[in-house]
């Protein structure tokens, strides 16, 4: 339990303000200090679907998921620091490390599993917006030290592929309690969670693309361990609690004139036909109902519209409805096998195996669809389309990017691809009025990462690594 105070402490979850920059004391004088296994387990799980959600409600502006009604800086690429997710990520970790302490003095390694493996996604999360992060020394550290050292992203990324293969040890042990209700994600069922942990392998290990020693039989081999349909996707549901449903509560701040959730001009183009080709039917089912935008009177179709980044509210607008993705019982997605079969594509057409690239690519497609409650006409007329049923032969890389960045629609993990991408989807550009760094490096006009938070580099300046919004991270580098 003292390491876990020890991450309040040193990483702001008793910190206020907008970025953590005023340091208080927040420690609750009723709280227990001998919390369950089955508390600690529902904590980690909510703290880390909150980070997710935390982090997509800014990186869906670099993706142009989203964009700001009034051209924000967050729109146009400026100071970026995300200091509530850093608060939120390790709170997260310090929750689940605590965790596997107490599931180790009871001889309960199934807790100690699951709690890898969310300490593994957080992980995850952070190194991808930070690169270098504080891990080793932050766990080892003495009660009071505030000053850890900083381990590389190749070293994250280390820790969690041991994560995960531990985390599975884990699930396999004999166990004297396992977990059940208290579980969000699962329910205490130990076999999707090692699904779980093989899909999140499999993620990261993709993440090398650029890399020397990127492996796609690899990412392949942990696929065939991991999800095997939509009913074994991670993700933790509000349907008790739809009062703390973040997306949801985005649309009914939409609704009480606080302005947010509109969606960008760029999404819209790349699902209504004007990009690709067919109109994506997710854009209506999922997202919006285009009751902002007027249809031209000769047609009965769905007219969308969305603001340009950086530029502002546009005559017309949309914004995220209670479809799917902001309706009441909405989940936080973690990782979901629409997801898992990108992956494959992704690594079966780098690994020179089309015919299997492609049965992935269209298993993506109609997961998702199905998942977010397209109809079934709707989804196999998509399917059809001849922009998207090209067949092996003519697969790529950009349509595998394309249909993905759909799927992973309000996730961080679109940041990811994004920059794995270069940035490379049609008329995909810079914001309007962005942050004029980016005119000054010629090897990037995208934001590559955030900054660390002030709080951190207040604290532990020593420690801290120079950032600048337009530096590639280590896997972002050949």
């Amino acid at each position: 339990m003292k390491r876990a105070v020890l991450f309040l402490i040193v990483f702001g979850v008793a910190l206020v303000g907008c970025d953590g920059d005023l340091l208080v004391d927040n420690t609750d004088p009723n709280a227990t200090t001998d919390p369950s296994m089955s508390g600690l387990l529902s904590t980690a799980i909510l703290s880390t679907s909150t980070t997710t959600q935390g982090a997509a409600s800014v990186t869906s502006y670099y993706v142009q998921h989203l964009a700001s009604p009034s051209g924000s800086a967050t729109d146009q690429q400026f100071e970026a620091r995300f200091g509530g997710t850093w608060s939120s990520v390790y709170d997260g970790l310090g929750t689940a490390q605590a965790l596997i302490e107490k599931a180790d003095e009871e001889g309960s390694p199934h807790y100690a599993g699951i709690a890898r493996i969310i300490q593994a996604y957080n992980l995850g999360l952070a190194a991808d917006l930070w690169g270098d992060i504080p891990y080793q020394e932050a766990l080892q550290a003495d009660e009071g030290e505030i000053t850890p050292g900083y381990d590389s992203q190749e070293q994250i990324y280390g820790e969690i592929q041991a994560l995960l293969s531990d985390a599975r040890d884990d699930l396999n042990a004999e166990s004297r309690l396992s977990p059940g209700s208290e579980d969000f994600v699962y329910g205490g069922d130990l076999e999707k969670w090692k699904k779980a942990a093989w899909a999140l392998e499999a993620r990261y290990l993709n993440h090398r693309t650029k890399k020397s020693d990127y492996d796609p039989q690899a990412v392949l081999s942990a696929l065939d361990n991991a999800f095997d349909s939509n009913a074994d996707d991670a993700q933790m549901d509000y349907e008790d609690d739809p009062s703390n449903n973040p997306w949801h509560n985005v649309y009914l701040d939409e609704q009480g004139g606080i302005l947010g959730g509109h969606l960008s001009e760029q999404l819209v183009k790349e699902m209504d036909g004007t990009l690709y080709g067919p109109l994506d039917p997710r854009l209506q089912t999922a997202i919006t109902d285009s009751n902002e935008t007027e249809a031209p009177e000769e047609s009965a179709a769905p007219a969308f519209a969305g603001n340009r980044n950086g530029a502002g509210s546009g005559d017309f607008y949309n914004h995220l409805e209670p479809q799917y993705y902001a309706s009441e019982n909405a989940p936080i997605l973690w990782i979901t096998y629409a997801e898992a079969k990108f992956i494959e594509a992704e690594a079966a057409l780098r690994a020179d195996n089309p015919s299997r690239a492609y049965d992935a690519y269209r298993a993506g497609i109609r997961a998702h669809m199905t998942k977010v409650g397209v109809a079934d006409a709707q989804r196999e007329d998509y399917l059809s389309h001849p922009a998207v049923d090209v067949g092996a032969g003519n697969l790529t890389l950009d349509l595998i990017f394309k249909e993905k960045n759909v799927a992973t629609f309000l996730h961080p993990e679109a940041w990811v691809d994004h920059r794995r991408h270069d940035y490379d989807y049609p008329d995909f550009e810079p914001p309007v009025d962005q942050n004029p760094l980016f005119d000054q490096n010629p090897n990037t006009d995208h934001i590559r990462r955030v900054l660390y938070p002030l709080s951190e580099v207040e604290r532990n300046a020593s420690n801290v690594p120079e950032a600048s919004l337009d530096q590639f991270l280590w896997w972002d580098q050949s």
